[in-house]
């Protein structure tokens, strides 16, 4: 970018250069033939530059009322109140100069044009853009700016007239926090979210922000209080942007930082071994001396996607990797120019129908910052032109990821709202037709599924469909059928020893929460020895309220998540 066109960019230099520039003799650039107008015009460009912007618009106000058609005061009102932020007045004010005199400062409509883009007043923009070529003695870096700023206006206009249907709703405070919270995966196989935060330490010492990976257990839509996803991991500095494969056992991540890295982050993976992740394996296939990032597995697991930062550009680019038949990674390769630009890619997301990405992007056409855009594979396996997911889900902020669910329908987004807890938040919303992918059925694995998974990875798990009602140890009605399910269990493998956990919300004083707990795991013992489950394969412990997965300050219906029992394995099949 050359020195010219970095300058126009910038709303102050973009006309303020014209009356302030040292290289333009004041009787060239003066348009008034009042003595006390230009000795405020004088003060007033004075106080300008030592930025004392309010004695600034003292003296030009009182230049403009002297002599209404100074355009230079007008032009120097209208910057001043651009860089004092007051974008409504600063429009009046240049709308003024070229009512007054058009063409006194014809590369003012660049900067108008920008503040009519900033208010989403994108017709106008495009009018002044259009009036400023229609000039054919423009210096051609000014006129490809506007035939550039031009086709974005334009492009604008066309997502802000045709919203799209769009209805985020905050996942509320359980996950969401005053830190940044990023999506990164729905994991529908499990009914869990996993996330990245990014956020301050509680240890004094640590003056950096900290970034670490978190997963949240989704019950009847509820989202209980969020955990490491690696025990023991508390407190890495930098590991974040987590992505598990369809099947469970491999989960994909980045480290930055790590003792063993190729650059400043890295993709490293984890695998599943008798119900504990394996240490972090760098993938040195893929990562280079650049920035690597954001991992996605395809949902067959034959493909990683991610993001490589040149260090000499200064730019991110979404990259794919294919996996050999002997397992490992082929070298990645860039994504074509329908995905990539010369601006910035990042954050890819493959849907489990393997055609479908989704990405954000500062370099397509889009409403300001990042947008998020949808791009699919044809017939012949390549990516066809990426499609912005309009308006408003794109704003002129910056939106920086989204996942999708197989049912093709739910999607999960980090925005930055007014209406969020702090930083970026994770909302959830249905994604508009047009932008959806292909249905992929996955199935839901059965309650006794989920009980083999919990035993093989040796993971605790909540006994499902099982319920308590309020101050009481007795089992409701409606627990019949996931009594059944959990006896089935037990049955089915006849080894196993468990221990029955039970837990309380937090009404009540901790000993009577203590015994009730107690008494509640000693039902479920009952009830399964009264099914044939042998008594000498069960242990039974109370927990008190010790261990929500909810807050106890939300209403009746949520605490009663909290009054539960849980199931660890002590002996294994």
């Amino acid at each position: 970018m050359n020195l010219t066109l970095a300058k126009i960019l910038k709303p102050l230099l973009l006309s303020i250069s014209l009356i302030l520039s040292t290289n333009i003799s004041l009787a060239q650039n003066i348009h008034s033939s009042s003595k006390k107008t230009i000795r405020n015009f004088e003060k007033a460009k004075s106080s300008f530059l030592n930025k004392d912007y309010d004695k600034s618009l003292s003296y030009v106000n009182d230049a403009i009322r002297s002599d209404s058609s100074f355009t230079d005061a007008i032009l120097l009102k209208a910057e001043l109140l651009t860089e004092m932020k007051d974008v409504i007045n600063a429009i009046e004010t240049y709308e003024l100069l070229f009512k007054t005199d058009s063409m006194a400062f014809p590369r003012a409509a660049l900067a108008l044009s920008k503040l009519y883009d900033n208010q989403q007043r994108y017709g106008e923009s495009a009018d002044m853009l259009q009036w400023f070529l229609s000039f054919d003695n423009q210096k051609e870096s000014l006129r490809e700016y506007a035939e550039k700023q031009l086709q974005l206006s334009l492009f604008r206009k066309e997502l802000f007239d045709n919203p799209v249907e769009y209805n985020p709703h905050n996942i509320g405070n359980i996950v969401n926090t005053s830190a940044d919270e990023y999506v990164n995966q729905y994991y529908v196989n499990e009914s869990k979210l996993i996330f990245t935060k990014r956020y301050k330490s509680d240890l004094p010492e640590d003056v950096f922000l900290k970034e670490n990976i978190f997963v949240t257990n989704i019950i009847d839509t509820i989202f209980t209080i969020p955990d490491f996803l690696f025990e023991g991991n508390e407190t890495a500095d930098d590991i974040g942007a987590a992505n598990i494969s369809g099947d469970g056992n491999t989960i994909y991540f980045s480290i930055c930082g790590g003792e063993d890295g190729l650059g400043s982050c890295d993709i490293y993976y984890s695998e599943l071994s008798d119900g504990n992740w394996s240490e972090a394996i760098n993938i040195r296939a893929i990562n280079t001396s650049n920035w690597e990032s954001q991992p996605c597995i395809s949902h067959d697991g034959n493909e990683l996607y991610f993001v490589r930062r040149d260090s000499k550009k200064g730019t991110s680019d979404i990259f794919v990797s294919k996996r050999n038949n002997d397992g490992s990674w082929d070298k990645a390769e860039r994504l074509n120019s329908n995905i990539n630009t010369d601006g910035n890619e990042m954050a890819p997301f493959i849907h489990h129908d393997g055609k479908t990405l989704y990405f954000s992007s500062d370099g397509h056409n889009g409403m300001g910052g990042y947008d998020l855009f949808v791009a699919r594979k044809n017939e012949n396996n390549d990516w066809t032109e990426a499609e912005n997911l309009g308006y408003p889900l794109n704003t002129q902020g910056d939106e920086i990821n989204i996942v999708v669910s197989n049912d093709a329908i739910t999607a999960f987004i980090s925005a930055d709202r007014t209406d969020g807890f702090g930083g970026y938040d994770i909302y959830e919303f249905e994604l508009n037709d047009r932008f959806r992918p292909e249905f992929i059925e996955i199935e839901i694995p059965s309650v006794e599924d989920l009980y083999v998974d919990a035993m093989m990875k040796g993971a605790s798990i909540s006994l499902k469909n099982i319920y308590f009602e309020f101050d009481s140890y007795e089992l409701r009605q409606d627990s019949e059928d996931g009594l059944n399910a959990l006896s089935s269990f037990l049955k089915s493998y006849p080894n196993v020893e468990v221990e029955l956990s039970g837990h309380t919300d937090d009404m009540g004083d901790e000993d009577y929460n203590q015994r009730l707990s107690e008494r509640r795991a000693e039902s479920v013992k009952k009830a399964l020895i009264n099914k044939g489950v042998s008594s000498d394969r069960i242990k039974t412990k109370g927990c008190g309220s010790s261990q929500p997965l909810l807050p106890n300050n939300f209403d009746d219906e949520l605490r009663a998540l909290n009054r539960r029992v849980s199931m660890t394995f002590v002996k294994e099949y």
